[in-house]
């Protein structure tokens, strides 16, 4: 049987068709087949009928097949299962495949056939009796016939190709192949396969695409019902549109052939559809929405824009951040409900009205409020796609709105910076005034050299307090000002200046760096009595200062800073410089002890503290003593 069918066919193939006029000339050709085939003894068997127009050419059917026609295919014959098929998608009048370019013929694979058609996209019919006929088209059936098609890994068919946007998929018996046109690239179960396809041009079909679509909605009967007229070219970018009686199918390379209609067309329609809107190609087909009733599109823009109608209120854009934030608040089907309204543009804040309340989104701050105002807790830190305001919201959002809209912050800078200045000012003039100026009884005070300054001394104010009078009342005494409390007075000696040796000495800057007494700015300008020369009587200049033992009558020495750089100058009135001073201020760090200088003091108390005292190590000295002695004579008090 199939070596007389291959006869037959080669027999078929063998007529040559004349130029033909319509009816007569397709009838001679389509005849001249049918005898040449074996006529009521071939496959074909008696006719049915007369040759009729059928698309653009013409057909006779037989008891066992049909013929079709037309001057570029010359007459082909289809049986069977495949007949059937192409007749099923919509035969020679309107499915997209074109007029059979041969005759069915039997295929490679054992008892399986095949027919070869005169589409743009190349497609065939290929029929086994395990998996039925089926139509591989386009970039498929390119990577099918490069990877040995029906005897090689992939098999024969077993499904028709499905489009999910720009991909496009087919089942076959030994694995899947799929094709991406947005990026030109296949991919293979078995995935190795795809490394085997890398080389292959393939494009995809917008007629096989947009045909796909309409049937997979339908086809005739479907929602988009019968095809009205051509094709059409939409922009430079392989763009195609087919109008059908109650919808469109958009294709592109990128986006593949998807389905617009009703209500969500009508508002794609009235933005400028894919050529005059920025919402690009649809991405999906219409589908239902959440809610009863509801329709929606996505669409190709950056900003993952949607199209969605409701019943109750209408057909409205959702996009870049109020779609954000409206996904992540369920959608339609979460608080805020459907769109009530397309989104607006004020100054810097985007808005959009929804049945539930109200999103607004601050693109300069990239922050959200809503209505009612506790959605707004779930929608801290969304990423924006897209994140500039759509092309026709731009004028609004953008120039002159924005230069007109005044930011509050470029005064607070230098208003911060005067603020910092201010708090370093006010922090040197506080330190300089709360250093402890020494004062001791019947001792020389070892101070920094005398420095112009602007105070007068009966007028000289202490920071913090208004002492101007107290001042006056504790004529004879000199201030120690504390860290922690109130001012302390401690009565100025009325000692001879000769007694002055037999008295304690404060021990001043040896624990200063070099760097301490190059800064001007830490000038002590308490009013302290300065300690002078012709207090001691003549003497002599020597550089550094001697160490030694705690020794309470060692005295003699003034240290005094240099203020511009250089080592501290210390003066000696004719004592012993080996002797150890009985006072030290702190070092660096207020609790390590000066060696020699066992005792704590603290002005604010008026306590010192022994190292046998509970509290010693936890003591902040102010002023560290030799002996009790020395503390007791500087007024005071041991600590219980």
């Amino acid at each position: 049987m199939a070596l007389g069918l291959a006869a037959t066919v080669t027999v078929l193939l063998s007529v040559q068709t004349a130029a033909a006029t319509p009816d007569s000339d397709a009838h001679d050709a389509i005849t001249a087949a049918w005898q040449a085939a074996g006529g009521d003894g071939s496959p074909l068997g008696a006719p049915k009928g007369d040759v009729h127009p059928a698309g653009v050419g013409f057909a006779q059917d037989f008891a066992g097949g049909t013929v079709f026609f037309t001057p570029e295919t010359g007459a082909r014959a289809l049986y069977g299962a495949i007949l059937d098929k192409y007749e099923a998608l919509g035969g020679a009048a309107d499915n997209g495949l074109g007029f059979p370019s041969s005759d069915e013929v039997p295929g490679l694979v054992p008892d399986s056939r095949v027919a070869i058609l005169a589409g743009a996209d190349n497609p065939v019919i290929f029929w086994t009796p395990e998996h039925g006929a089926h139509v591989v088209r386009g970039p498929i059936n390119a990577g099918w016939d490069k990877l040995g098609s029906s005897t090689g890994a992939l098999g024969v068919p077993v499904e028709d190709e499905n489009y999910d946007g720009a991909v496009v998929t087919q089942k076959f018996s030994g694995g899947v192949l799929s094709f991406d046109s947005a990026t030109g690239t296949f991919t293979t179960i078995p995935p190795e396969l795809a490394a085997q396809l890398a080389d292959v041009a393939a494009q995809a079909d917008p007629i096989a695409a947009i045909d796909q679509a309409w049937r997979t909605a339908g086809g005739p009967a479907g929602a988009l019902g019968a095809k009205q007229g051509d094709q059409y070219t939409i922009g430079e970018n392989g763009g195609v549109g087919q109008d059908f009686a109650h919808g469109k199918v958009y294709f592109s390379p990128v986006t593949g052939a998807n389905v617009v209609d009703g209500d969500v067309l009508a508002k794609y329609e009235s933005l400028g559809g894919p050529a005059g809107s920025d919402l690009g190609f649809p991405i999906t087909s219409t589908a239902d929405g959440a809610l009863s009733g509801s329709r929606f599109n996505a669409f190709a823009a950056e900003d993952e824009p949607v199209i969605f109608f409701s019943p109750d209120n209408g057909a409205y854009v959702v996009r870049g951040a109020m779609k954000e934030a409206w996904d992540k608040l369920e959608g339609a089907t979460g608080k805020l409900g459907a769109p009530v309204g397309d989104e607006t543009v004020e100054g810097d804040v985007v808005s959009q009205k929804f049945t539930g309340g109200l999103i607004a989104w601050n693109q300069a701050t990239n922050t959200y409020s809503t209505e009612p105002a506790e959605l707004a807790q779930s929608l801290s830190g969304l990423q924006i796609p897209g994140k500039n305001l759509p092309d026709g919201s731009k004028s609004t959002a953008g120039g002159a709105a924005k230069e007109s809209h005044w930011n509050w912050s470029w005064v607070l800078i230098p208003v911060v910076v005067l603020a910092v200045l201010g708090a370093f000012a006010g922090a040197a003039m506080w330190w300089q005034r709360r250093r402890p100026a020494p004062v001791l009884q019947g001792a020389p005070v070892a101070v920094p050299a005398p420095v112009a300054d602007d105070y007068d001394e009966d007028e000289e104010q202490w920071a913090h307090h208004d002492r101007r009078e107290d001042h006056r009342e504790h004529e004879g005494t000199v201030r120690l000002p504390s860290r922690y409390g109130a001012p302390q007075y401690v009565p100025e000696p009325e000692l001879p200046v000769s007694s002055i040796p037999d008295a304690p000495w404060l021990h001043y800057g040896e624990h200063e760096t070099e760097a301490d007494l190059d800064d001007e700015d830490d000038t002590d300008t308490a009013p302290t009595r300065v300690v002078t020369e012709e207090d001691f009587g003549t003497g002599r200049h020597a550089v550094g200062h001697g160490g030694g033992g705690a020794d309470p009558r060692s005295f003699g020495s003034v240290a005094a800073p240099r203020r511009f750089g250089g080592s501290t100058e210390t003066r000696t009135f004719g004592l012993d410089e080996s002797i150890h001073p009985v006072m030290h201020l702190p070092l660096d760090d207020p609790y390590q002890q000066p060696t020699g200088y066992p005792i704590k003091a603290n002005i604010g108390s008026g306590l010192y503290y022994t190292p046998q005292n509970a509290l010693y190590d936890d003591t902040l000295a102010e002023i560290w003593f030799a002996t009790e002695d020395a503390a007791r004579l500087n007024g005071f008090t041991r600590a219980g």
